[in-house]
């Protein structure tokens, strides 16, 4: 083999581990993943065999819930929906962003309380067992009596949105304020990319993006740890969640 044939051979050697010392950063980074777990429960009893969906741009992934009511799932880090199901009960939690690895923790609690709700005469349920027949008009008028959800697009510094999801039993609506009451079974449940709130009473003013929130309020922000107190205020800031007291 003449010299100049050897020396081919080296330079295009060279040539190949070159395109694979460069290639393989790209590769580690996108198979980057993080870890999410958490408890299903249907008013503080944990939910057996529970669906839980997670839909991001490229990925799919479902995974119940154990006999402890408790799920787990890795996931490419990215921008997910989740869906839960059990029977007629449901819960969809707006898209939340995961960008480096880590774990996070998404608890969620099922309602399965129906009341009826007819337009023409609605039963109300009250806190103390008895009911009441009332008129109701309009969709919004309904969901104030009767409960239900409402979402609010709101846009990050980065061009994307999120959208918070509020659940609540009952509603009044007064200017820009929307004040959430819970019911006897159910709290209020605030939800924001990765952080979750839930409370007796929500007090929330769409102009400011401030949240007043009272009586049992507990918050995570997608870590192992969560806050416990009587009243916290917070104020929603590009994609996050800041606590003003």
């Amino acid at each position: 083999m003449g010299v100049s044939t050897r020396l081919r051979k080296l330079i295009l050697a060279s040539a190949v581990l070159c395109v694979i010392s460069h290639a393989q950063p790209i590769l580690t980074i996108s198979q980057k993943t993080f870890h999410v777990r958490g408890k299903i429960l249907d008013s503080y009893t944990a939910i057996v065999g529970a669906e839980v969906k997670f839909e991001g741009s490229s990925t799919t992934e479902t995974v119940s819930s154990d006999s402890r009511g408790i799920y787990r799932v890795e996931l490419p880090v990215g921008t997910y929906s989740m869906t839960v199901t059990k029977g007629s009960a449901y819960y969809k939690r707006p898209l939340f962003r995961v960008s480096s690895p880590k774990t996070i923790i998404l608890d969620v609690t099922l309602s399965r309380l129906v009341r009826s709700c007819d337009p023409g005469g609605m039963l109300v349920t009250r806190p103390d067992g008895t009911t009441e027949t009332k008129t109701v008009g309009t969709p919004d008028d309904l969901r104030d009596e009767c409960g239900g959800w409402d979402r609010f697009p709101i846009f990050s510094g980065e061009g994307g949105s999120f959208e918070l999801f509020i659940r609540y039993d009952s509603r009044l609506r007064r200017d820009s304020e929307r004040i959430y009451n819970s019911g006897f079974r159910n709290p209020v449940l605030f939800a924001f990319n990765l952080f979750t709130l839930t409370a007796d009473h929500v007090t929330y003013d769409l102009a400011s993006r401030t949240l007043l929130a009272t009586g049992n309020v507990i918050t995570t922000n997608g870590s192992a740890g969560s806050a416990h107190a009587n009243s916290m205020k917070f104020r929603i800031a590009n994609d996050s969640v800041l606590r003003l007291r």
